[in-house]
């Protein structure tokens, strides 16, 4: 009998469909630690409420600051939630600005202040002193841009996109124009590369060409623009020495090499015109060296809604997807990541909304105390001659641990079949340190097999292949 064997999943990470992808990818992966140890597929820690019922409102600007503290923004109703380093959250404030709509739409640390930008008015408060003190109304931008204020500090300056403009605070001095681009181009998110600013644009949502912009930050004009068929550059990815960019809806990721945008990988999904996902500016976070992103649905659901890794552990390994973490309700659809943000050196929170079943808010940590909920991956679909049937044998689980109460369950998905079925019966061979199905999958022309680990509190299988026999 011949088998077929899962492994190495940090080489192949998500494939491109369910049918085709690089070497040891797999069409599904949720859940999984695949990075941490080479060739072992592990269960990653899960993702916990940690806001309660405080926050109530999507979060799109977060700052990690200076006082030990972490600041959440409400994108439309204005809130202002502190959480302090020993996980205790409060509603500090709720903007009032002169003018314009109060969601704030990004913040930043800069120089003994946080600054947070609404659609009129730029606010500012001084770190240490009470938010009773702040001032909403600091500045006023000149296009009030009502989606997009994105903020990023280059070379001691904070820049500010709104709409065709770059507004900056330097030093404490405010300028609403410190460059201008040409309309109807909007400032949608704003990254670095060395010393230079770069600027993601945006027209609307039936324009399908937008912009991004190099400026060296001193010239009247800025250096390079390259055009790409997209609408809008949505995100940055926090990565090192290489800018990566989500554009589209169409999960899409463009690498930047300084003048122009090059395709790099598409996120797997069915993408039509109302099936759309896109990364939100601040849904991004190096997380010791692993970029993340969170995935949102626009619309439709075309793929798997969470946090996302693109890395790799070596440099002689490929950089990989992988859906990381999913969020504390474990649903996978109708979730918007709003923003993630770094906790310390091992955990990060995330703000999100999940519209399933009605709509709930929350910021998320990363739990040290469980893992995930939901781990699992599936195979690409496996397909034979169709006019001869393949008898598909048994699917052997070989593990390294398979603690107390932990368990490793298979399903599988045949011919025509549109959803998995039950778990099928397995027995555990503790001598051979694997987890077989009792029955064979059967004749089939196509199959896919889904791999569950089982968790148990803070304990999870680790898994070194699957294989799966095959009868010719």
């Amino acid at each position: 009998m011949a088998k077929i064997e899962i492994k190495n999943l940090n080489l192949g990470g998500i494939a491109d469909s369910d049918y085709l992808g690089a070497e040891n990818s797999v069409a599904e992966m949720v859940g999984l630690d695949i990075h941490s140890e080479g060739g072992v597929i592990k269960v990653n820690q899960k993702l916990t409420k940690d806001s309660g019922s405080t926050v109530d409102d999507l979060v799109k600007a977060r700052v990690s600051c200076s006082d030990g503290n972490t600041y959440h923004f409400g994108s439309t109703n204005g809130k202002i939630w502190k959480r302090t380093s020993g996980g205790t959250w409060s509603l500090e404030a709720t903007a009032a600005p002169a003018a314009g709509a109060v969601g704030i739409l990004d913040a930043a640390e800069y120089q003994g202040y946080i600054y947070y930008a609404m659609q009129s008015r730029l606010g500012r408060w001084q770190i240490g002193t009470a938010w009773s003190t702040r001032n909403d109304s600091w500045a006023t931008f000149t296009n009030t841009d009502a989606s997009w204020h994105p903020m990023k500090i280059v070379s001691l300056v904070l820049y500010i996109g709104d709409k065709n403009y770059v507004a900056q605070v330097d030093a404490g001095t405010f300028s609403a124009n410190a460059l201008d681009i040409a309309a109807p181009l909007r400032i949608k998110s704003l990254g670095k590369m060395n010393t230079d600013l770069l600027i993601g644009t945006y027209v609307s949502d039936n324009v399908t060409e937008t912009e991004i912009i190099r400026w060296n930050t001193w010239s009247v004009s800025f250096s390079t623009s390259d055009s790409i068929p997209e609408v809008g550059v949505n995100c940055f990815l926090d990565t090192d020495n290489n800018v990566i960019v989500n554009a589209g809806t169409k999960g899409n990721l463009y690498f930047y090499n300084g003048t122009s945008l090059e395709e790099y990988k598409t996120i797997k999904g069915v993408y039509t015109g109302s099936a759309k996902a896109y990364v939100h500016p601040n849904a991004k976070f190096n997380f010791n060296g692993m970029p993340l992103f969170g995935l949102s649905n626009v619309s439709g659901n075309p793929t798997n809604q969470g946090v996302y890794s693109l890395a790799r552990t070596n440099r002689n390994y490929p950089f990989v997807l992988n859906l990381e973490y999913a969020i504390s309700t474990g649903n996978l659809s109708g979730v918007e990541i709003g923003s993630i943000c770094q906790l310390s050196a091992d955990q990060f929170l995330v703000g999100w909304k999940d519209t399933t079943g009605g709509t709930t808010y929350g910021v998320d940590v990363l739990d040290l105390t469980a893992k995930a909920t939901v781990a699992y991956f599936v195979t690409r679909v496996i397909m034979a001659d169709r006019t001869s049937l393949l008898n598909y044998g048994l699917v052997q689980s070989c593990y390294r641990l398979l603690p107390a109460n932990t368990s490793i369950e298979v399903r599988k998905k045949v011919n025509a079949d549109t959803v998995f079925s039950s778990a099928i019966t397995s027995k555990v061979d503790t001598k051979r340190m694997l987890v077989a199905t009792s029955v064979d999958i059967n004749d089939a022309t196509r199959a896919q097999v889904k791999t569950s680990l089982i968790a148990s509190g803070n304990t999870a299988p680790e898994i070194e292949v699957v294989e799966i026999g095959v009868n010719t």
